[in-house]
Protein backbone atom coordinates (compact mmCIF):
# COMPACT_ATOMS: atom_id res chain seq x y z
CA UNK A 1 0.00 0.00 0.00
CA UNK A 2 1.51 3.50 -1.20
CA UNK A 3 1.88 6.55 0.70
CA UNK A 4 2.04 9.98 0.03
CA UNK A 5 0.66 13.45 -0.11
CA UNK A 6 -0.92 12.69 -3.25
CA UNK A 7 -2.63 9.70 -2.63
CA UNK A 8 -5.64 11.35 -0.32
CA UNK A 9 -6.29 13.95 -2.73
CA UNK A 10 -9.83 12.43 -3.41
CA UNK A 11 -10.64 13.23 0.50
CA UNK A 12 -11.98 16.91 0.24
CA UNK A 13 -14.75 15.79 -2.21
CA UNK A 14 -15.51 12.42 -0.72
CA UNK A 15 -16.10 13.77 2.32
CA UNK A 16 -18.37 16.57 1.27
CA UNK A 17 -19.89 14.38 -0.32
CA UNK A 18 -20.35 11.67 2.67
CA UNK A 19 -21.58 14.82 4.92
CA UNK A 20 -24.33 15.91 2.37
CA UNK A 21 -26.15 11.95 2.68
CA UNK A 22 -26.97 9.78 5.23
CA UNK A 23 -27.29 6.12 3.87
CA UNK A 24 -25.09 3.12 2.50
CA UNK A 25 -21.82 4.46 1.32
CA UNK A 26 -19.67 1.86 -1.47
CA UNK A 27 -15.90 1.69 -1.36
CA UNK A 28 -14.72 0.68 -5.11
CA UNK A 29 -10.73 -0.41 -4.03
CA UNK A 30 -9.61 0.31 -0.83
CA UNK A 31 -7.08 2.48 0.41
CA UNK A 32 -4.85 4.27 3.33
CA UNK A 33 -7.25 7.15 3.47
CA UNK A 34 -10.25 6.77 2.09
CA UNK A 35 -11.24 3.04 4.02
CA UNK A 36 -9.70 4.77 7.52
CA UNK A 37 -11.53 7.89 6.62
CA UNK A 38 -14.99 5.92 5.57
CA UNK A 39 -14.35 3.67 8.46
CA UNK A 40 -14.29 6.01 10.71
CA UNK A 41 -17.01 8.52 9.78
CA UNK A 42 -19.32 5.62 9.54
CA UNK A 43 -18.52 4.08 13.01
CA UNK A 44 -20.73 6.39 15.61
CA UNK A 45 -23.85 5.50 13.36
CA UNK A 46 -23.22 2.59 12.47
CA UNK A 47 -23.71 3.92 8.83
CA UNK A 48 -23.11 1.22 6.21
CA UNK A 49 -19.98 0.56 4.38
CA UNK A 50 -19.39 -2.09 1.75
CA UNK A 51 -15.90 -2.33 0.07
CA UNK A 52 -14.66 -4.36 -2.51
CA UNK A 53 -11.06 -5.25 -3.00
CA UNK A 54 -8.97 -7.18 -5.77
CA UNK A 55 -6.17 -7.02 -4.40
CA UNK A 56 -5.06 -9.96 -1.87
CA UNK A 57 -2.30 -7.75 -0.40
CA UNK A 58 -4.41 -4.84 0.10
CA UNK A 59 -7.11 -6.58 1.52
CA UNK A 60 -5.09 -8.10 4.24
CA UNK A 61 -5.05 -4.43 5.16
CA UNK A 62 -8.74 -3.87 4.93
CA UNK A 63 -9.72 -7.07 6.58
CA UNK A 64 -9.17 -5.80 9.98
CA UNK A 65 -11.82 -3.09 9.29
CA UNK A 66 -14.56 -5.44 9.05
CA UNK A 67 -17.60 -4.72 11.32
CA UNK A 68 -21.43 -5.13 11.55
CA UNK A 69 -21.69 -1.86 9.53
CA UNK A 70 -18.69 -2.42 7.47
CA UNK A 71 -18.36 -5.23 5.08
CA UNK A 72 -15.82 -6.09 3.17
CA UNK A 73 -15.00 -8.51 0.09
CA UNK A 74 -11.96 -9.79 -1.38
CA UNK A 75 -13.07 -10.47 -4.91
CA UNK A 76 -11.79 -11.62 -8.41
CA UNK A 77 -13.93 -10.49 -11.12
CA UNK A 78 -15.55 -6.92 -10.25
CA UNK A 79 -18.47 -8.00 -13.12
CA UNK A 80 -19.66 -10.50 -10.41
CA UNK A 81 -20.61 -7.54 -7.27
CA UNK A 82 -23.86 -6.84 -7.35
CA UNK A 83 -24.00 -2.71 -6.86
CA UNK A 84 -27.27 -2.32 -8.07
CA UNK A 85 -28.65 -1.34 -4.10
CA UNK A 86 -29.49 2.29 -3.60
CA UNK A 87 -26.18 3.83 -1.83
CA UNK A 88 -25.87 7.26 -0.93
CA UNK A 89 -22.30 7.30 -2.29
CA UNK A 90 -20.45 5.25 -4.12
CA UNK A 91 -16.26 6.08 -4.05
CA UNK A 92 -14.28 4.40 -7.35
CA UNK A 93 -10.65 4.23 -7.08
CA UNK A 94 -10.41 0.70 -7.91
CA UNK A 95 -7.70 -1.51 -9.93
CA UNK A 96 -7.14 -2.02 -12.68
CA UNK A 97 -7.81 1.37 -13.86
CA UNK A 98 -9.43 0.65 -17.21
CA UNK A 99 -12.55 -0.76 -14.86
CA UNK A 100 -13.12 2.44 -13.15
CA UNK A 101 -15.07 3.75 -16.29
CA UNK A 102 -16.99 0.34 -16.39
CA UNK A 103 -18.52 0.67 -12.58
CA UNK A 104 -19.09 4.38 -12.70
CA UNK A 105 -21.82 3.33 -15.68
CA UNK A 106 -23.11 1.06 -13.15
CA UNK A 107 -23.69 3.59 -10.50
CA UNK A 108 -25.94 5.97 -12.49
CA UNK A 109 -28.52 5.36 -9.82
CA UNK A 110 -25.98 6.39 -6.80
CA UNK A 111 -26.94 9.93 -5.51
CA UNK A 112 -23.35 10.74 -6.06
CA UNK A 113 -20.25 9.17 -7.20
CA UNK A 114 -16.79 10.00 -6.31
CA UNK A 115 -14.47 9.23 -8.77
CA UNK A 116 -10.35 9.65 -8.07
CA UNK A 117 -7.93 10.59 -11.01
CA UNK A 118 -10.06 12.17 -13.15
CA UNK A 119 -7.55 14.45 -14.92
CA UNK A 120 -7.96 14.96 -18.19
CA UNK A 121 -4.96 12.04 -19.44
CA UNK A 122 -6.60 9.64 -17.65
CA UNK A 123 -10.58 9.70 -19.19
CA UNK A 124 -9.59 7.31 -22.00
CA UNK A 125 -7.78 4.87 -20.34
CA UNK A 126 -9.88 4.71 -17.64
CA UNK A 127 -13.16 4.88 -19.35
CA UNK A 128 -14.69 7.67 -17.64
CA UNK A 129 -15.10 9.27 -21.07
CA UNK A 130 -18.01 6.87 -21.82
CA UNK A 131 -19.48 6.76 -18.50
CA UNK A 132 -19.65 10.28 -18.25
CA UNK A 133 -22.10 10.89 -20.55
CA UNK A 134 -24.62 8.78 -18.48
CA UNK A 135 -24.50 11.17 -15.85
CA UNK A 136 -26.53 14.11 -15.95
CA UNK A 137 -24.67 16.56 -13.55
CA UNK A 138 -20.72 16.58 -12.91
CA UNK A 139 -17.94 18.49 -11.39
CA UNK A 140 -14.28 18.42 -10.97
CA UNK A 141 -11.88 19.47 -8.19
CA UNK A 142 -9.13 20.01 -9.84
CA UNK A 143 -7.34 21.93 -6.72
CA UNK A 144 -5.18 19.07 -5.35
CA UNK A 145 -3.54 16.59 -7.71
CA UNK A 146 -4.53 13.98 -8.92
CA UNK A 147 -8.17 15.49 -9.61
CA UNK A 148 -11.02 14.02 -8.29
CA UNK A 149 -14.70 14.37 -9.76
CA UNK A 150 -18.43 14.00 -8.45
CA UNK A 151 -21.50 12.94 -10.84
CA UNK A 152 -25.00 12.58 -10.35
CA UNK A 153 -28.19 11.59 -12.01
CA UNK A 154 -30.03 13.22 -9.09
CA UNK A 155 -28.41 15.93 -7.80
CA UNK A 156 -26.71 18.96 -9.57
CA UNK A 157 -23.45 19.62 -8.53
CA UNK A 158 -22.52 21.69 -11.54
CA UNK A 159 -22.51 24.52 -8.45
CA UNK A 160 -20.50 22.37 -5.99
CA UNK A 161 -17.95 23.87 -3.68
CA UNK A 162 -16.13 22.53 -1.04
CA UNK A 163 -15.75 26.19 0.66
Amino acid sequence: MRIGKKRGSHLPVLMKAVSMTHGPILELGCGLYSTTYLHWVCYPLKRMLVTYENNPDYFDFLKDYEADFHKVYCINDWDTIDISQPWSVAFVDHSPDKRRGIEASRLTHADYVVLHDTENRNFKKQNYDKAMRLFKYRWKYNEAYPHSSIWSNKFDVSEFTLR
